[in-house]
């Protein structure tokens, strides 16, 4: 279970958006993919911010009449910018202490600064548990 590394359970990139994406198009696609969380990216791929289904629905529920749409308003208006990242290479245990201390549902994985997927705890639990398993049953083999 130590040896595991975030690689190991990455979600690979599905979908990502950019800061000038309108908020109309964020929800459009967090709904129709049942996406919890959509990177923003630079050009380079970089995470720039995040937005949650908590942040869209936050937006959503506080239009109100002369204020900005959702077409007008953009990613870069509705994303959390502050984004824990790790890396692929970091170990499993650590990003899943991280998220449980922090109470994350998931992280953005980063490859040399590029977004590339995102570990969940989902994920994390799959795979370290069938970690334990997997060697559970080396060693009553080798018994």
């Amino acid at each position: 279970m130590e040896e595991m590394l975030v690689g190991h359970a990455l979600k690979p990139a599905q979908y990502r958006v950019y800061p000038d994406t309108p908020l109309a198009e964020v929800v459009d696609l967090m709904v129709r993919r049942e996406v919890r969380a959509v990177p923003v990216v630079g050009e380079q791929y970089e995470v720039l911010g995040i937005i949650t289904s908590g942040d869209a629905l936050h937006r959503v529920l506080n239009e109100r009449p002369g204020a900005p749409t959702r077409e007008e308003v953009l990613a870069r208006d509705v994303m959390t910018r502050a984004v824990l990242c790790v890396s692929e290479d970091q170990l499993l245990v650590e990003a899943a202490n991280t998220m449980v201390m922090r109470d994350v549902e998931q992280l953005p994985v980063v490859r040399d600064g590029e977004f590339i997927g995102f570990v969940t705890r989902d994920t994390i639990l799959r795979t370290l548990h069938e970690g334990v398993a997997r060697t559970n049953r080396e060693e009553e083999s080798d018994s």
